[in-house]
């Protein structure tokens, strides 16, 4: 969630929700708290109170390999997005290097999970940033754990650095809460 607090301030609030229902395909794998179906859940809610009606609602349209290198190392994200289930095997030294494992695992369509929630965060912030918007919401963003090359804390990509790094374009300075 990131607002602009002077528009929000004065008048009716612009707020812009970002969704993609594919979210909640994605599965970190047997026994793992992290459950993205959750996403899908918590959009339920606010479709079935009628909540989206006072929203402006935005598939995210998918960042970039660049995108996720302003902050991410290049081999850090081409390695997210290259391994799999099938292929795992031949990444041994890489899966230790970069953390992915237990907390991190590997699962089908990682990268593509990872795209789609920094995605709506990035889109988030350009919304701001072009003050299309006072309010974004993205509830499938927030990983903020994972760092620079290495998966940490069930996060890979870091869409909140992402996310501040576009706000960042315009803005003199950013603040970035975390209540995790």
């Amino acid at each position: 969630l990131y607002f602009h607090l002077t528009s929000a301030m004065s008048g009716k609030r612009r707020v812009s929700y970002f969704y993609d229902a594919e979210i909640g395909n994605y599965h970190y794998g047997q026994g793992h708290p992290m459950k993205p179906h959750r996403v899908r859940m918590t959009h339920n809610l606010v479709v079935n109170y009628g909540l989206y009606r006072n929203l402006s609602v935005f598939r995210p349209h998918l960042v970039s390999h660049t995108n996720l290198t302003r902050f991410h190392s290049d081999d850090y994200v081409n390695f997210l997005r290259t391994i799999t289930p099938d292929n795992m095997s031949d990444f041994g030294r890489q899966l230790a290097r970069f953390n992915v494992g237990e907390d991190c695992p590997v699962f089908d369509g990682l990268f593509e999970l990872c795209q789609l929630y920094t995605s709506g965060s990035i889109g988030g912030a350009a919304r701001l940033n072009a003050g299309l918007s006072d309010i974004v919401i993205n509830w499938s963003g927030g990983l903020h754990h994972a760092k620079k090359a290495e998966a940490s804390g069930f996060c890979y990509i870091n869409d909140c650095v992402l996310a501040c790094l576009e706000l960042l374009k315009k803005h003199q300075r950013v603040l970035y809460i975390d209540i995790d």
